[in-house]
């Protein structure tokens, strides 16, 4: 059995690097967080204890060097714990997700990193406990207040884009924070973390109903640096909606499909990528041997499960079925990073090359079309090949094709399909969830054009200072994760299969 003391080292170096991670992040000011005043507890300026980092969307180097440091540190320290893990099978979940606890500390203590999105949801809470419908008005229908200020002007006059699962939350948390920003993010935060401990515990389910060993598909999903960083140090509601898909994938595997549909449906109303889940479940539910026929008859049964569940939210929280029309809205923002965005600049410096009159808006709007419409034959093929063990590997893939393909993808959408497929993959597949997971971390951080401007900026000397701390946390021994002569063996007790949701 793993002695508790020997992930000790695991633990720290961890702590240390999510450490890093925020020191650089507050250090690097407007460039990884808000860091207008009164944004946080401490940091921002005019706050108690003074400003920490700078306006500039420009970060220091000082601070690239802790952020990109900190992640590769972290990463490194992930990918040590996993390759123990799969050598030694059988280590208690309770272990891993105390080790896990530890690294996210600095992350729960820190402000909201990485992303404004949780000053939206403050402000879409506050028009919601006030009867403000958010699928007609944005946040700045609130006037010249932290819940209209603070969100990224991009969103001001957006309506929400969430379904009535996440609103009706938000709203309560709102009203319980007595209408005051800085509790209301604390408590949307707290939220996603009951969202991430719904992961760790479906997945734990998930992954022993199919031989998986739990603690690895628990680290490799919810223990991913991504979802970390991204789902609590950003405080996304992916959490949340991913926390009620897994749920309903694990109930419908141990009680039945109908409960796992419900719970589905709750999911989609807090994203609607979530509709997937039950479209999937729907498709399976008929059973292996089941005609088409019979799969489509029980495909629209399940819609009609998950629309009923959803008139039922709707009508108690209020906030009705405009989400439908606006659940694009963020289709609108504009990143490099997006496949689509890329492929689109790539196509209109071309054409321009050539004399050709191509704006990079015109052709994102034909590649999205494109990229939606390979998405959905994707899925599809998915879909026709998914009843039996294959169900969750098919629709965590779909999920990542969706957002790989859609119209914005920020890195946070990554973990859809990651964690659905944590607790089922294997093998190539499972190497290319880890490698993905790193690279949409590491790029989605923080504007690349900024970045490169800071480093280009800096100066020959401060570059190669930078190159230096990289390349010596990228080299840098991890003795902790040599190899083990005692063999890592459960305990009788660890290798007894728990009830639904509830760790060993």
């Amino acid at each position: 059995m793993l002695a508790p003391r020997r992930l000790v080292p695991t633990a720290v170096l961890g702590f240390v690097a999510t450490l890093a991670v925020c020191a650089g992040a507050l250090l690097g000011g407007s460039a990884y967080e808000t860091h207008l005043p009164g944004a946080w507890f401490f940091g921002m300026p005019g706050g108690p204890f003074g400003s920490l980092g700078s306006t500039s969307p420009h970060p220091p180097i000082y601070a690239i060097a802790l952020v990109y440091g900190g992640i590769i540190l972290l990463t490194r320290v992930w990918v040590g714990l996993l390759r123990q893990l799969s050598v030694h099978r059988g280590v208690p979940v309770k272990r891993v997700v105390v080790v896990v606890a530890i690294w996210v500390l600095p992350l729960l203590l820190a402000p909201p990193l990485f992303s404004r999105d949780v000053y939206s949801y403050a402000g879409q809470g506050e028009m919601v406990s006030h009867h403000i419908d958010p699928y007609v008005y944005g946040t700045g229908v609130l006037g010249s207040t932290p819940f209209s200020t603070m969100p990224d002007s991009l969103w001001t006059n957006t309506p929400s884009p969430y379904g009535p699962t996440f609103l009706s939350i938000d709203g309560l948390l709102n009203g319980a924070s007595h209408h005051e920003i800085l509790p209301d993010i604390v408590l949307l935060r707290l939220l996603e973390v009951v969202g991430l401990a719904l992961v760790v515990a479906s997945t734990s389910s998930l992954a022993r109903r199919t031989g998986r060993d739990p603690a690895g598909a628990v680290l490799l999903g919810a223990g991913s640096p991504l979802v970390l960083a991204t789902l609590i140090g950003g405080a996304h509601n992916e959490a949340l909606m991913l926390g009620l898909l897994l749920a309903g994938l694990a109930v419908a595997q141990r009680w039945g499909t109908v409960p796992g549909i419900v719970l589905c449906a709750a999911a989609a109303g807090v994203k609607s990528p979530a509709a997937l889940g039950v479209l999937f479940l729907g498709w399976s539910w008929a059973g292996l041997s089941a005609s088409v026929g019979r799969r489509v008859v029980h495909t629209l049964g399940a819609g009609l499960i998950a629309l009923s569940t959803l008139e039922v939210i709707s009508a108690v929280s209020g906030t009705g079925w405009g989400w439908l029309r606006t659940a694009t809205a963020a289709d609108q923002s504009f990143t490099a990073v997006t496949p689509v965005n890329a492929l689109a600049k790539g196509l209109a410096g071309a054409a321009n090359l050539v004399e050709v009159n191509l704006s990079a808006l015109g052709a994102r709007t034909v590649i999205s079309l494109i990229g939606l419409a390979c998405a959905a034959a994707i899925g599809t093929w998915l879909l026709v090949r998914c009843p039996g063990p294959a169900m969750q590997r098919n629709l965590g893939l779909t999920l990542l094709v969706v957002a790989l393909l859609g119209p914005i993808l920020w890195n946070w959408y990554v973990t859809w399909g990651v964690i659905v497929l944590a607790p089922v993959v294997t093998g190539t597949l499972r190497r290319v969830v880890i490698i993905l997971s790193t690279f949409e971390l590491l790029v989605g951080l923080s504007s690349v054009k900024n970045l490169a401007t800071t480093v280009v900026g800096a100066g020959i000397l401060s570059d190669l200072i930078l190159v230096a701390v990289i390349f010596a946390i990228v080299i840098i021994p991890l003795g902790q994760f040599g190899r083990s002569r005692t063999p890592l063996q459960p305990t009788r007790s660890d290798t007894t299969t728990p009830m639904i949701g509830l760790p060993a």
